[in-house]
């Protein structure tokens, strides 16, 4: 197996896996009914999209804003569906919001 390939399958497997965080935090959050651990998970939940963030900019090129081609490739479609999803999460449960 190529190099290339080797990094490219450990970084789509640390981007599930920050994913897959993400989507047992937020159904844990849907779930609870406590005020103090809905505060808590959201807390988990705002930086474990930071992480995902993080995650997403590094893995590969095309950091920065979405070129106006759609790309084609499966890890390019996922890189920029886990940057918008992070984004979105951070704009609704980041530190400043409610």
């Amino acid at each position: 197996m190529v190099h290339g390939d080797v990094q490219r399958r450990d970084a789509n497997l640390r981007l599930g896996a920050a994913v897959s965080e993400i989507e047992g935090l937020y159904t844990a959050l849907l779930k609870t009914t406590s005020p103090g651990r809905r505060r808590r998970l959201q807390a988990e939940l705002s930086r474990a999209a930071e992480r995902l963030a993080g995650l997403a900019a590094a893995t590969g090129p095309g950091r920065g804003a979405l070129p106006a081609a759609p790309r084609r490739s499966r890890r390019a479609r996922r890189k920029a569906l886990a940057e918008r999803g992070a984004a979105w999460i951070i704009a609704r449960y980041g530190r400043n919001a409610r």
